[in-house]
Formats: structure tokens, C-alpha cells, sequence
């Protein structure tokens, strides 16, 4: 169904703060994107497709009602951010009101780095108040049991190197698009000289989809394809990050060059996109599906 905005804020904002803590509870990523809170409202309040650019104001709607009961929280939802991890500018008013030093710069004087500075204080300031049960309660009553799970809905064919026979659920698409990536090395922006292998075993159990080598250089690649829900595009670029660690970490005390590919049927979601581009893992899209 489609939504209104009033309803979205009111409705969204306890399901944005269970979201916000189950974070500081795992090694996810430190602080919820706009494009991860979006889709976890279209899951949880059965809407239609929700714009990320509507998120600021359930992230200031939490935030009125926890301040409405706990005056002295501090700004959760500094942690709603961009793929960057900084908040938006509807943080500002926050940050100038509760969080900021008395003669300190307000919010827009401060650079990026002093911005991420400032969210890792607020997290570790929300990591260390104990209240948030209370606090939630107050706010919006009883707590939701739990968020609906992430979807992974790729079959990529890598289960632990024990399991035999290898391969064992791997779809014919993800497939393709592995043997297609292997055979072109050039299309993918890998130079001239790089030989590919599918389905490479790392000393971490870790199977790469496949590797690439040109003497000590080396090109770690994870496929995504047409299957593959855009929780599964994440959990991709983060493959690609340990891959390529995996594989530096081997060849020590000798430092080598590995580059981290990521290969879709479809272009990453701006948000997926620019964490991408932050953790050096280069995307390429290649349909092998019609």
C-alpha cells in the first residue's frame, strides 16, 4: 500500500530504533544507511516502495519521542546516515541543541572528518546508556520481538570445503556469469597478462568465485547474479574485502597488489555503490541472463 508521510514516521519509528540497537549488538557496519532502513520498512510495515530521502524524518520522529521521555539520551539517530556514515543535515538541529560544546563549531561548520568524529563519540555514548529499554518502553510501548531476517537469496555455490561435491547449489545463472568472468579478464578492467581460475580455495575455508593471478598480483572476484537481492550485493562487497585480505595476509612478509572485483547482473544501489567505492572493491555489471 502506499503511504503517508505522517504515518510512515510515526509508524516506522520504533522498528528504526530495534533496527539502530540489534546493530551495536553485532559486527554489522557501525551505523544504518537510509537505503537499509528503507527496505527494512517496507518489510516490516508492508508498504510500498519506500524513498531513502523520507527516512530523515522517522529518524526525527524517533529521536522527538525518545527526547519526549529521556531528555538526556543521547542523539541515536546520529547513527541513520548515508553510505559514508554521516547523518544528514536534519541531524544539525540536533547536534547543535544537545550534543555540541558550548562555543563549538555547529554541525555545517565541521569538516567530514570531524563529522565521523562525532558520530563515533555518539555511538559509543549510545553503546554506554543503559536505559534503552526503559526508554523504549516509554516511548513506544512494547518492543517489537524481532526485525524480519536479512534475505540472501543467491545460491553461490561456495559451501564449506568439507562439503563434497562442490558446487553443491549453485544456480545455472550464478554459474554463467562465474565461467563468463573467468574467460574475460579484459572486460571486467583487469590488464593484459592476468589468467583466471574458478572456484579457488584461501587458507580461511573461504572459496573465491575466482582468482586471478599475473605473477605477484592478484584479482579477487565474487559474482552476484541475477538471483541476488541487494542484501546479497552487500554481503558481496564484504566477500570481496575479505577475499582480498585473505590473500595479502597469505604472501606475508612479501607485500603484493590484489585488487577486489565484485561482478552483478545488475548496477548496486547508490547507497551499495558508494560503500563499494570506500572499501576499494571495484563493481562491474554483466547481464548473462535475458
Amino acid at each position: 500500500m502506499a503511504y503517508q508521510r505522517q504515518w510512515l514516521n510515526e509508524k516506522g519509528a520504533p522498528f528504526l530504533l530495534v533496527l539502530i540497537l540489534a546493530k551495536l549488538e553485532t559486527m554489522d557496519e557501525p551505523f544504518v544507511t537510509y537505503g537499509e532502513t528503507a527496505a527494512m520498512l517496507e518489510r516490516e510495515l508492508k508498504t510500498s516502495k519506500i524513498f531513502s530521502l523520507h527516512v530523515g524524518g522517522v529518524a526525527g520522529t524517533m529521536m522527538n519521542e525518545i527526547l519526549s521521555v529521556a531528555e538526556g539520551a543521547p542523539p541515536i539517530n546520529a547513527l541513520v546516515t548515508s553510505s559514508s556514515g554521516i547523518p544528514g543535515t536534519g541531524f544539525s538541529w540536533y547536534f547543535d541543541n544537545f550534543w555540541r560544546k558550548k562555543r563549538a563549531k555547529k554541525w555545517e561548520g565541521l569538516d567530514r572528518d570531524q563529522k565521523l568524529e562525532v558520530v563515533r563519540e555518539i555511538r559509543e555514548a549510545v553503546k554506554n546508556y543503559k536505559d534503552w529499554d526503559w526508554v523504549f518502553q516509554e516511548a513506544f510501548g512494547k518492543r517489537p520481538s524481532r526485525l524480519e531476517q536479512k534475505t540472501f537469496t543467491e545460491r553461490d555455490g561456495k559451501p564449506p570445503v568439507t562439503v563434497f561435491p562442490r558446487g553443491k547449489g549453485e544456480s545455472e545463472q550464478h554459474k554463467r556469469l562465474k565461467e563468463w568472468a573467468c574467460n574475460n579478464p579484459s572486460e571486467i578492467g583487469l590488464p593484459r597478462g592476468f589468467v583466471g581460475g574458478v572456484e579457488n580455495d584461501l587458507l580461511s575455508g573461504d572459496r573465491v568465485d575466482v582468482l586471478f593471478t599475473k605473477g605477484e598480483e592478484f584479482a579477487v572476484v565474487e559474482v552476484k547474479s541475477c538471483l541476488s537481492s541487494d542484501d546479497d550485493l552487500r554481503r558481496g562487497i564484504y566477500q570481496c574485502v575479505k577475499y582480498r585480505e585473505v590473500v595479502r595476509a597469505t604472501r606475508l612478509p612479501v607485500k603484493v597488489d590484489v585488487r577486489a572485483i565484485l561482478i552483478s547482473e545488475r548496477e548496486l544501489p547508490a547507497e551499495l555503490a558508494t560503500r563499494a567505492k570506500l572499501l576499494a572493491v571495484k563493481s562491474r555489471v554483466h547481464k548473462v541472463t535475458e
